[in-house]
C-alpha cells in the first residue's frame, strides 16, 4: 500500500473518532441528569412551602437542554388545584429559585386573546397549533408578586409567538399578519415581541417557508 493510501486511511479514521466524539458529548450535554433532578424536586417543594400557601403540587420536571427559555436548564413543574401549572427553577445568573407564575399567567391571557383573532383573520379550523412564551423570569424583572398579578395589557413584556396553520401559505398571509400584530399593539399594547407563522402543507420538498417578524 502507498504512502499515499495509508494517510488518507488514517485521516478519515481519524475524522470518524472525532465525529464519534463530537457526538457522544453532545449526547451527553442532552439527556437529563437525574442527581441534579433530584435536587430540584427537593428544593421547588422547599421553595413553594416558603413563597406558597396554596395546595401546589409538583407534577414534573421539564429539561430545556436546547435552551429555549434561557434562564434554566431544568425546572419543576408545580399545578395548583384549578389545573393552572407553572415552573420552578433555579436561575442560570442569579443562581436563586424561581417561578414563572407571572409569565404563564400573562401567557394565558394573551393565547385567549390570539385564539379568535388568528381563526377571524385566517378562517375558522386553520389554526392548528399556537405556541407562545413570556420570558419566565419577567415577573422578577418587574416586581411583580404572584398574589396581585396585572393583566398583561400595556406591561414592558415582549411574548415569542409561533403559529402554525392548518395550510400552505396564500398571498394575503404577510398583510393578515401585520393587522394580527397591530390588533396586539392596539388592544393589548404589546409593547413589541417576536411572532412566525408556519404551514403544515403537504409538500414533500418545496414546502412553504414560515412568516417571521419582530415587532
Amino acid at each position: 500500500m502507498s504512502e499515499k493510501k495509508k494517510a488518507l486511511i488514517a485521516g478519515v479514521v481519524i475524522m470518524a473518532v472525532l465525529l464519534i466524539g463530537i457526538f457522544y458529548l453532545s449526547y451527553l450535554g442532552l439527556r437529563e441528569d437525574p442527581d441534579q433532578v433530584d435536587e430540584l424536586k427537593e428544593n421547588a417543594d422547599e421553595y413553594l412551602d416558603d413563597k406558597y400557601n396554596e395546595n401546589i403540587e409538583i407534577v414534573d420536571t421539564l429539561n430545556d437542554n436546547t435552551g429555549v427559555f434561557g434562564v434554566f436548564r431544568y425546572a419543576a413543574i408545580a399545578e395548583e388545584e384549578d389545573g393552572f401549572r407553572f415552573l420552578i427553577y433555579r436561575h442560570n445568573k442569579t443562581k436563586n429559585y424561581q417561578d414563572s407564575y407571572v409569565a404563564e399567567k400573562w401567557g394565558n391571557e394573551l393565547e385567549d386573546f390570539l385564539e379568535p383573532k388568528i381563526e377571524e383573520l385566517y378562517g375558522e379550523d386553520t389554526l392548528k397549533e399556537l405556541w407562545l412564551t413570556y420570558p419566565k423570569d419577567i415577573g422578577y424583572q418587574l416586581q411583580i408578586d404572584h398574589t396581585d398579578v396585572p393583566t398583561v395589557k400595556g406591561q414592558d413584556a415582549k411574548p415569542i409567538i409561533r403559529v402554525t396553520l392548518n395550510r400552505g401559505e396564500i398571498d394575503e398571509d404577510e398583510q393578515l399578519l401585520d393587522e394580527l400584530i397591530t390588533s396586539m399593539e392596539n388592544e393589548l399594547e404589546v409593547p413589541g415581541g417576536h411572532i412566525s407563522i408556519n404551514y403544515s402543507d403537504s409538500a414533500l420538498i418545496f414546502k412553504d417557508e414560515s412568516l417571521k417578524k419582530d415587532f
